[in-house]
């Protein structure tokens, strides 16, 4: 399957490019920047080009069978109370406009990276929710509800998957839906993600769902 990464530089979109190419996949990384996988430049193809003009998407996308996108709103600095470094509406500008490229092609798979407890942000512990109020976290989730809205009103075969705090752990670890009994403190590594993103690609029985993923129960 030919599919494209749409963040294919950040931290958890690389690891998704590698676990394609590693299950027999043809990846082709579409980002802003030339993006290198060391190791792997002769078996990724690299897209490189704006990501809100419609017209490179729709090039970009046109001959992949499936699209991921990995994208995530960066902040100034690692301090959680730093503003925004990137537009506060990227999520849902390139949601739209890989919604735009696909048309009504059903043939094409689509899956979104979004973040548990978007649009339950009530369902979150005491502390959390004063995190998501009083940091830049809370226009990453508002981004994120306005593309998941975008995706869900579209005919498209997609999947919503929303995993818990992400870490660079090197593991991967089995992660399962938890969508009726995640927790805000549950966390799993980015490559455990990468893992079950590549795997829902040929899960038909996630098609048009939003799934709530996080490890196992003790």
């Amino acid at each position: 399957m030919k599919v494209a990464v749409l963040g294919a530089t950040g931290g958890t979109g690389s690891l998704v490019v590698r676990k394609l190419v590693e299950q027999g996949h043809e990846a082709i990384a579409v980002s802003r920047k030339q993006a290198a996988f060391p190791g792997l430049d002769k078996l990724v193809e690299s897209r490189t080009g704006d990501l809100f003009n419609p017209t490179f998407v729709r090039a970009a996308l046109a001959d992949c069978d499936a699209v991921i996108i990995c994208l995530g709103i960066n902040r100034k600095s690692k301090n959680l109370w730093s503003g925004a470094a990137s537009p506060l509406d990227l999520m849902s500008s390139v949601a739209k406009a890989v919604v735009d490229a696909i048309g009504g092609d059903r043939s094409k798979r689509l899956l979104y990276l979004s973040a548990f407890g978007v649009g339950e942000e009530h369902k979150h512990a005491m502390l959390f929710r004063f995190v998501l109020r009083t940091t830049s976290i809370s226009s990453a989730y508002a981004d994120h509800a306005r593309a998941e809205q975008i995706i869900k009103s579209s005919a498209l075969d997609w999947t919503i998957i929303r995993p818990p705090g992400l870490n660079d752990k090197d593991e991967e670890a089995e992660l399962i839906d938890r969508s009726d009994r995640w927790s805000s403190f549950d966390s799993a590594s980015r490559r455990s993600v990468a893992k079950f993103f590549v795997h829902a690609l040929g899960n038909t029985g996630l098609s048009r769902k939003t799934v709530t993923i996080g490890p196992k129960a003790d």
